[in-house]
C-alpha cells in the first residue's frame, strides 16, 4: 500500500444509494464487556441503558444511512457479546435493510465483517464491514476480501481521533473494484494470454511490470495467480519453486515472456473468454476455482496411481496407461 498521509478523512460524504458501502468501527473489549447478563432459562439476556448499547463500539467512517449504521452497529454489537466472532476470521451475513432503494423489492445487503488488530494497539481492535447485494455473491470472494480487511487494518490508527490516512479512505471506497472486479481487467488485459498465465499458477508464479505496465494491471494479475494457484494444497517438498515471469504490453494486449501453455491450461482459457471480461465477477471467480479443484483433483490420480506402482507391476501400467491417455486428450485438444 502506498506511503500513509495523514490528512482528514471524507469519504462519509460519499454516495449512499450504490449497491455496495463499508463501515470501519474500532472495538474495545474492556469496555463493551462491562454488560451486565441475566440468565434466563437458557438463554441470556442482555440488559443495557439505551446509552451504553454499543459502549467501546465507535465508528471511525461509513458512507451509510444513520439508519442503516445503527442497524449494523447493534448487529455487531449483538454478536460480539454472544461471542461469534473470532478474531481474524471473517464472516457473512444478511442484513435486514437494502442498500438501494431502487425496484419494488430491494435486494437485502449482505455483510462480509472480520475483526481484527488495530495498528499498535494491545486494547483496541478494528471492525471492517464490506456491504453489497446479494446479487453479487460475496461469499465467493472470501479469500480476497480477507487479505484486503488484513492490509487495509494494519494501517488504521487505534486512536478514533487521529484522522484515516487518505490511502485507507481512498481503499474502502473502492473495495468491489479491487476484491471483486480484478478477473475482468486481467481478461481484457490479456486475452488469450491468460493460457500462459494458468500455466504460471501451476508453478506457483509470480509476475513482475516490464516497462510501461500499470503496476495495478500488475497487482491484478497477482491475485488472480492467487486465485487458482495449486502450490498451497501440495506438502511443502512438492511444492514447485515459484518463478518469475515479465508482463510486457504487446500491441494491444499484455503477454507473459518465456511462459509457454498447454491444451489443458488453453482449454480453461477459453471458459473465460466465452464468459468475457464483462460477466459478473462471482462467475469469473468460480471458473478459477473449478480449474484448481481440477487440477487439485488430477495430480492426486496420478499421484496416488503411482504409488500404487511401486509395489504393483500391473498399477505401473494402469498408471502409465493413464498418463498417456491425458496427453492423448490434450493432443487431440490442440488440433
Amino acid at each position: 500500500m502506498a506511503e500513509i498521509c495523514q490528512e482528514e478523512d471524507t469519504t462519509d460524504k460519499s454516495d449512499s444509494s450504490l449497491n455496495v458501502s463499508y463501515a470501519l468501527y474500532l472495538y474495545n473489549s474492556e469496555i463493551l464487556g462491562r454488560a451486565v447478563f441475566e440468565v434466563n432459562g437458557n438463554e441470556v439476556e442482555i440488559k443495557h441503558s439505551t446509552g451504553e448499547e454499543t459502549l467501546g463500539f465507535d465508528l471511525f467512517t461509513s458512507p451509510l444511512m444513520p439508519e442503516q449504521e445503527h442497524k449494523l452497529r447493534l448487529f455487531l454489537v449483538r454478536r460480539l457479546r454472544k461471542g461469534a466472532i473470532y478474531a481474524g476470521t471473517g464472516n457473512f451475513s444478511g442484513m435486514d435493510f437494502s442498500l438501494s432503494d431502487h425496484g419494488v423489492a430491494p435486494s437485502p445487503a449482505v455483510c462480509y465483517y472480520i475483526l481484527l488488530p488495530c495498528q499498535q494497539s494491545m486494547v483496541q481492535q478494528v471492525m471492517i464491514c464490506l456491504l453489497a447485494t446479494t446479487e453479487t455473491n460475496l461469499e465467493v470472494f472470501r479469500p480476497e476480501l480477507t487479505q484486503f480487511c488484513t492490509l487495509l487494518a494494519s494501517h488504521v490508527p487505534s486512536d478514533k481521533e487521529k484522522p484515516l490516512p487518505i490511502s485507507v479512505s481512498a481503499r474502502l471506497m473502492t473495495w468491489q473494484s479491487i476484491c471483486l472486479q480484478y478477473i475482468s481487467r486481467v481478461l481484457q488485459a490479456l486475452g488469450p494470454n491468460i493460457a500462459s498465465l494458468l500455466q504460471l499458477a501451476q508453478r506457483n508464479g509470480h509476475v513482475v511490470g516490464g516497462a510501461g505496465v500499470d503496476q495495478t494491471l500488475v497487482d491484478d494479475v497477482e491475485r488472480f495467480l492467487e486465485a487458482c494457484t495449486v502450490a498451497e494444497c501440495l506438502p511443502a517438498t512438492q511444492s514447485p519453486t515459484g518463478e518469475v515471469a515479465m508482463l510486457h504490453k504487446s500491441e494491444q494486449l499484455h503477454v507473459l515472456d518465456d511462459v509457454e501453455s498447454n491444451a489443458y491450461c488453453g482449454e480453461w482459457t477459453r471458459l473465460l473468454l466465452d464468459l468475457g471480461h464483462c460477466a459478473e465477477p462471482w462467475r469469473l471467480r468460480r471458473v478459477l476455482e473449478a480449474f484448481k479443484l481440477k487440477t487439485i483433483k488430477d495430480m492426486n490420480m496420478l499421484k496416488r496411481l503411482l504409488k500404487q506402482a511401486e509395489m504393483d507391476h500391473y498399477s505401473l501400467y494402469r498408471w502409465l496407461l493413464n498418463v498417456v491417455c491425458l496427453c492423448v486428450s490434450a493432443i487431440t485438444r490442440v488440433l
